[in-house]
C-alpha cells in the first residue's frame, strides 16, 4: 500500500494550483491522487487490480464506458483503499455524479442488468485441473485393478473362428482358428500349439471318418482354463486294398498311474489323450496298431480280448512307436526292443 503526503511547500515548488475541493470532479480528485504519487495509469492498474481503460474512464467520467454502478462503485472503493483517503466521501460523490448521469442519459436499472459481464458457466482453475488430474490417476488405477483381478479369478475367453460347430467336409483334414487371452496356452485335442502375442492361433489336425470330437482349452498364466468342443463330421471314404490282412484287436488299460497313449491304427491317429486308472479302452485295426506310452510298466495290454493283460514294457518310462499286428506282434516288439537296446548303446 502506498500513501502519499503532499505539502503546501512541495506542491509550491511543483507548480501546483490549489483548487477548491468542491469544484473537482470525482475523476478529477482520483487523478490527482494518482499524479500526487507520481504513479502511471498501468502502474495503479496493477495495484488496485482495475483495468487500465475502467481507470481511465473513472478519471475522465465516462461512466458509459464502465461496468454496472456496483462494479464502478468497487473500483472507487479500491481507489480510496489504496490512497488510505475517505471512502464515504468518494462513494458519495460518485453516487451523486452517476444519478446525474443516469438523469441525463436516462439509463434504467434494466440496462444496468444488461451491462454486467457474462461470467462463463464453466472456469478452469488450477483445482479444478488437479482435482480432474486426480480423477484420471484414480480411473486409470481402477481399470488396472479391475483386469487383474479379473484375470486372477476369471477364465480365459475363447473364440473358436473355424471350423464352425457340427459343420461337414470332406477332407481327412481340417484347419482350427481361433482366438483367446493373450499370455494363454491353448490345447487342441491335448496338443499345445503356438499363440500369437495377440492371443490368435491355428493349427490343422487330421479327422476320421464320422463324426470327430476337437477339444480345444485355453489355459491362462493363473491356471484357469475354457474348453470349447466343436463337432466334425468327416464324410470321406477310405480306400481299402485288397490285401491278406491279420485283425488287431487291442484293450489297453493303465495301472499303478493314469498313463498317457497315442494310438495310430493303420496309419491313422484314432487316439490321443490320458488313459485314467479306471478306463479300459479297446482298439482295432486292420494291419498293425502303434502306440506310444508315457510309462511302459503301467500300461498294459491284452490281445485276447481282456483276459490276460501284461506291460506293454519293462521300462519305467516313455515307450514310443511299439506295433501290434496281431500274430507278428511278439516279434515285432522283440525287433522294437532290440532297436530300443541299441539305441540306448
Amino acid at each position: 500500500m502506498i500513501v502519499c503526503l503532499v505539502s503546501n511547500e512541495f506542491m509550491q515548488k511543483r507548480n501546483f494550483v490549489r483548487k477548491k475541493v468542491k469544484s473537482l470532479t470525482l475523476g478529477e480528485k482520483l487523478r490527482q491522487l494518482r499524479e500526487n504519487c507520481d504513479m502511471s495509469v498501468q502502474k495503479l492498474s496493477r495495484h488496485i487490480n482495475v483495468k487500465v481503460p475502467y481507470i481511465e474512464a473513472l478519471e475522465h467520467g465516462q461512466y458509459e464506458k464502465l461496468p454496472t454502478k456496483v462494479y464502478a462503485k468497487g473500483f472507487v472503493r479500491s481507489y480510496a483503499r489504496f490512497f488510505r483517503v475517505s471512502e464515504k466521501t468518494f462513494l458519495d460523490l460518485f453516487d451523486r455524479e452517476y444519478s446525474i448521469y443516469q438523469n441525463i442519459n436516462k439509463k434504467d436499472d434494466e440496462e444496468e442488468m444488461n451491462k454486467l459481464p457474462k461470467i462463463p458457466r464453466f472456469v478452469f482453475t488450477p483445482q479444478i485441473v488437479i482435482v480432474f488430474v486426480i480423477f484420471i490417476v484414480l480411473c486409470a488405477v481402477g481399470l488396472y485393478l479391475y483386469f487383474s483381478i479379473d484375470n486372477f479369478i476369471s477364465s480365459p475367453w475363447l473364440t473358436i473362428e473355424e471350423p464352425v460347430q457340427n459343420s461337414i467336409t470332406d477332407s481327412e483334414t481340417i484347419v482350427v482358428r481361433g482366438a483367446t487371452r493373450n499370455g494363454s496356452r491353448v490345447f487342441i485335442n491335448g496338443q499345445q500349439i503356438f499363440v500369437d502375442m495377440d492371443g490368435i492361433f491355428s493349427d490343422t489336425i487330421e479327422l476320421v471318418p464320422g463324426v470327430n470330437v476337437i477339444n480345444v482349452k485355453s489355459v491362462n498364466k493363473f491356471e484357469k482354463e475354457s474348453v470349447e468342443e466343436i463337432f466334425v463330421d468327416a464324410q470321406y471314404k477310405i480306400e481299402e486294398e485288397e490285401q491278406d490282412v491279420v485283425n488287431v484287436h487291442l484293450v489297453i488299460k493303465a495301472q499303478n498311474n493314469p498313463v498317457w497313449l497315442n494310438i495310430i491304427a493303420d496309419d491313422i491317429d484314432i487316439y490321443n489323450d490320458t488313459l485314467q486308472l479306471d478306463d479300459e479302452m479297446a482298439f482295432d485295426g486292420a494291419n498293425q496298431i502303434v502306440i506310444t506310452t508315457s510309462n511302459g510298466v503301467d500300461t498294459l495290454i491284452s490281445e485276447d480280448g481282456g483276459e490276460k493283460f501284461e506291460s506293454i514294457s519293462e521300462d519305467n518310462g516313455v515307450v514310443r512307436d511299439r506295433v501290434y499286428t496281431g500274430e507278428n506282434s511278439d516279434v515285432e516288439n522283440e525287433e522294437q526292443s532290440e532297436n530300443d537296446s541299441n539305441s540306448d548303446e
